[in-house]
Order: structure tokens, then sequence, then C-alpha cells
């Protein structure tokens, strides 16, 4: 069995090469139950989309394989949206809201992607009257996901205190930076006798006094932290605006209504230029896609990059052991080594991400650069079933899988279906068809 080492604390072995990978480790809807991919060119966008899907947890989930998750933004306009992790906003299915903002707005021009994008958030939030138990349940769902992590801490801590301070150190989601702990535990009272009452099943007498003071600190900081969690969904949104002759992207993710605040933030993008001519961006399931792209499995980088700098890091420390003179000498040199073997293998990776440019990278946005809508398109839908045939060779749930939908979208033809499952008309008759 692969020795684990102690996670290797460097930028990211692909980080500076231009693929863009949106990571997802969350447990949504869509549990690793997503492979999407958008290519870019000066000339199109085309995307790709799986259609596997699982809802619900524990033992009650039900996978289903004609799932929509690509989608035609605009009738008139070329913008296309992609969906990944969790399937609903707010309890409501995010094909619902996406097909009626392309009836009442679609028609309405906007002058950039990003402008689509917020044109498309806007409507999401006040498309119902939400409700604070609509909220409530949102953040229950967000911080349900760490209930075990509150349980172990309760039991092994007596306290949620280490909690507490490794949440506090995670990023603040940037909509709910306001929402102090006082109107948290104003507007979700029902949430904290909830828990109390949750945790007090699980761990019993051991919920003492500084436990159920500790609590609601807690759930405030995991509430506005800026985490991947169950009730996080993800949109792409591809295409052109008014005002933008090459494609663009923008990936903005969502926790929903929190206390009356739209928690939505971007999290990637991508706008073709003339310096920037080609890019790829995997979504939800991605490590297959990267792998083509630059070559090697970003995880075995990781770990055998992690693996090696372990290996540096204690070849000193023997040495440094046998060789100093006192203790004073001995902490100074063997932080010096620590300090030497992340500098060295920060050097290799410099290294490293040039042969993969050379190699790998460069020559495939080379020819993406130059390549058709239509194989373009081809190309977005062999990534996916890549992904599809890997996950199905691996132990555990073939979590990708079904049909898969691509579309191109150009500046002047706007949104067409390349390839997509059978429309609603072929089973019902005459009408639109189903992700139109």
């Amino acid at each position: 069995m692969a020795r684990e080492p102690t996670p290797l604390d460097l930028t990211p072995a692909l980080g500076s090469v231009s693929i863009k990978a949106k990571t997802r480790v969350s447990r949504g809807y869509f549990e690793g139950m997503t492979a999407e991919v958008a290519l870019l060119n000066k000339q199109a966008v085309a995307l790709a989309a799986d259609s596997k899907a699982s809802f619900g947890s524990g033992m009650n989930i039900k996978t289903y394989d004609s799932v929509d998750k690509l989608f035609n933004l605009s009738r008139e306009h070329p913008v296309g949206v992609m969906i990944y992790g969790n399937a609903e906003f707010m309890r409501v299915p995010w094909e619902v809201i996406i097909k009626e903002f392309r009836e009442r707005h679609g028609a309405t021009e906007h002058a950039t992607i990003d402008d689509w994008g917020d044109a498309f958030f806007d409507f999401a939030g006040q498309f119902h009257d939400f409700s604070m138990r609509d909220s409530e349940l949102a953040v229950f769902t967000k911080t349900a996901s760490f209930l075990r992590a509150i349980e172990a801490s309760a039991l092994v801590n007596r306290s949620l205190e280490p909690l507490i301070t490794d949440v506090e150190t995670r990023r603040v989601h940037p909509a709910l930076n306001d929402l102090s702990e006082g109107e948290f535990l104003k507007n979700f009272p029902d949430l904290m006798e909830r828990y109390e009452t949750l945790l007090h099943s699980r761990i019993g007498d051991r919920m003492n006094s500084d436990i159920k003071r500790q609590l609601p600190r807690l759930l405030h900081r995991l509430a506005i932290a800026d985490i991947e969690t169950v009730a996080r969904s993800g949109l792409v949104v591809a295409g052109f605006g008014r005002e933008e002759t090459f494609p663009a992207l923008i990936n903005l993710e969502t926790d929903g209504v929190i206390a009356g605040r739209l928690a939505v933030s971007p999290r990637s993008e991508s706008r073709i230029t003339v310096d920037h001519p080609a890019d790829v961006l995997p979504f939800a399931v991605r490590n297959v896609m990267i792998s083509m792209v630059h070559g090697v499995d970003p995880s075995f980088l990781d770990y055998s990059l992690t693996v090696f700098r372990d290996l540096i890091r204690a070849n000193g420390d023997r040495l440094i052991n046998e060789l100093s003179r006192n203790e004073q000498d001995k902490s100074r040199l063997m932080h010096e080594n620590a300090a030497m073997s992340d500098e060295f293998i920060g050097v290799f990776l410099d290294y490293l991400r040039d042969y993969i440019q050379d190699m790998h990278l460069g020559p495939f946005a080379s020819t993406l650069q130059g390549m058709p809508p239509d194989e373009m398109a081809w190309l977005a839908e062999s990534l996916v079933h890549l992904t599809s045939v890997k996950m199905r060779m691996s132990l555990g749930p073939e979590g990708v899988g079904g049909p898969v939908d691509t579309a191109v979208i150009t500046k002047r033809e706007g949104f067409k279906w390349v390839k997509r499952k059978a429309p609603i008309e072929a089973l019902t008759g005459p009408g639109l068809g189903k992700g139109d």
C-alpha cells in the first residue's frame, strides 16, 4: 500500500499552465456525477456534458442517465450554460430557473458574458419568494456536511474550539462577509435547537455546557465560510456578449440565499484574445481531462513531488542528526533543510512545467487554436467520454456516463446543438425539444 506522505505545501503542480480546472470535492446531488468541458478558440465555444446524476444520500440514492446539464440560455443570442454540483437552487431545479430565464429575459442582449452571468443570478435570486425556512434549509444543508467532524471534536477534545479555529482560517464568502453572529442567530433560532438535539442524540452526556456555548459560533463560521459543501451549485456561462468579438466564459458558484444575501461568487473565467487564442476548462470530474492535455495525472504528480520532497528532507535530517554538535545547531540546520528541500522542489517544478508546456500543452493549444467548430465539438465529447471510460474501469460507482450532450456557440450562428439526447418532442409530439 502506498505510504501517505506529509501534504506538499507548494503551488499546485499544474498551477502555472493555461488550462483552468475547477476542483470539486463536495457531495452534492451530482456527487462525482458530472464531467463537463469547455473548449474555446477565436471562432467558437464548444461545450460538452455527460448525463448521469445521483439524487439522495446514504442508502437512498437513485441514479439517472438522462439528466440535462447543458442548456441554451437564449434563443436570440449566442450564450449557453452548464450546471454541476447541487441540481437545485433553494429547492427549485436549475433546469426550471434556466428555462424561465430564457423565456422571460433571453431576448435581452448583454454587453459581456459577465453581464449575462450577473443578469441570470439576479433572476435566480428573485425567482421565488424564498422564505426564512428555505434559507435555514440551505444553511443546514451546507453545515450538515461537517456533522461528523463536529461529533468527533466533541468526543475527542470535549470541545469545539479546535474545529472553530480551523474554520476561522478559511476564506469568508464575499457575499456573507457582513453577516454577524448575532444576526445569524436571530435569523436561525430553530437551527440551533435542531443541532443541539441532533448532537445530543449522537454523543449523549458528553454534550457539556462548553460545547453548547461553542456550537452557535461554529455554525455561524461554517455558514459564512467559502467552502465546498453539498449545498453548492456551479454554473458555467459561455458564449459572446454584444461587445465581445471573441468568446468568453465565467464560472460561478452559489450556496443559495442565506439571511437575505445571494451567496454567489466567480470561480474561474476565460477570455479569448489575440494573445490568448485558445483555452480548455474542465469542470467537476477533471483529472482525466487534465491528464490528456498535460500528459501526466495531477494526483500522481502531486504524490510523486511530495514523496520526493520528503525523501530529500529526511536524508538531510539524518545527516544533521549525525553531525550536529548541539541542539541549537541541530534545530537551525533542520529548519534550513526544510526550506531548502521546498526550494529544490520548486526549481524542479519549474523545469517540469516547461516540459509540460513544450511537449504537451503547447502542441494541444496550437492545434485547438485553429480547430474548426465541428472538430471542437468532437474533441469536447471525446474528453467527456474518456472520463466516463476511466471511471467505469475504476473501483466504486460509475460517476460519469449516459449520453454526452455537445453544443457549439459562434458569434453569428449562435447556440447550435451538435449532439444531444432525444428531445421531448420525440416522445410526446411536436414542440420545443428538451434542453432548447
